[in-house]
């Protein structure tokens, strides 16, 4: 069973978690496999077109990731015969007054150019269209399960955006005398460590910006040291509303909790 999670915000973009974003997994889906999408509450019809239009997001950016990683060396090796062979006509065939300079560049241009249209060309192949289907065929029509433990990471989400934005800043960068709160549930739902590797993933893949500054504060705060510096900075970002302080808490309040 592949299982998907829906996290809803109120003014904030809803997050929408899945394994699909796993590329190393994407041949070994089991296009029969059943697709279940929990989260807290009944979903409206816009929020179950969001969620389809997530799930097919990720397998998009899967298949053109495992596709190309497919045709590696197949792409390398003649995008590489593509520089010698540029280079040898243009070495003997055409002269210049600058030897090699112009050669390389031209070369080295036409290679590259080579590499990316093939890659392109790999994400339209037929073995990518066929998976691209089989996998969304299955993902567009998910059992949807309603999970009431998730509602403890939603009111934590609504609960961290209430708070003082420069306050919680210092919570989590250890500079201010106040802890990070935790999640309210009294025993973790086997899923709350699949939901952080997803939440994680999530990051790594469409919000780069904050997974870089997740990384930072975990380090920061696993080495236990105080930075008033990381707080400012992250203070000033969310300010600017380039940083998500509420998820980027969630997330460290659910790896502190799972370690």
């Amino acid at each position: 069973m592949i299982t998907c999670y829906a996290l809803l915000r109120k003014g904030e973009r809803n997050l929408y978690l899945s394994p699909y974003l796993q590329t190393e997994k994407t041949s070994l889906w089991d296009p029969e496999e059943a697709v279940v999408l929990k989260s807290s509450g009944m979903l409206t019809k816009s929020q179950k077109d969001e969620a389809s239009y997530a799930l097919y997001a990720a397998i998009d950016f899967s298949v053109d990731r495992w596709i190309q990683d497919k045709q590696y060396v197949p792409r390398l090796l003649v995008s590489s015969l593509v520089f010698m062979v540029v280079y040898f006509f243009m070495s003997l065939v055409i002269r210049d007054p600058i030897p090699m300079v112009d050669e390389l560049l031209i070369s080295s241009g036409l290679t590259i150019f080579s590499w990316i249209a093939l890659a392109k060309r790999d994400t339209r192949s037929s073995l990518a269209i066929k998976r691209r289907y089989e996998l969304k065929a299955s993902a567009g029509s998910p059992d949807f399960l309603q999970d009431e433990g998730l509602f403890a990471l939603e009111s934590y989400l609504e609960d961290s955006s209430q708070l003082d934005r420069l306050d919680l800043c210092n919570s989590l960068c250890l500079s201010s005398k106040d802890p990070l709160a935790p999640l309210s549930y009294e025993q973790a739902p086997p899923w709350v460590e699949e939901v952080l590797l997803l939440l994680e993933l999530h990051m790594k893949v469409n919000q780069k910006f904050l997974y870089r500054y997740y990384k930072k504060v975990c380090s920061l705060r696993e080495g236990k040291r105080a930075s008033s510096k990381l707080s400012a900075r992250l203070f000033h970002l969310s300010m600017q509303q380039k940083l998500d302080i509420p998820q980027l808490s969630l997330c460290v309040a659910l790896r502190e909790q799972m370690s």
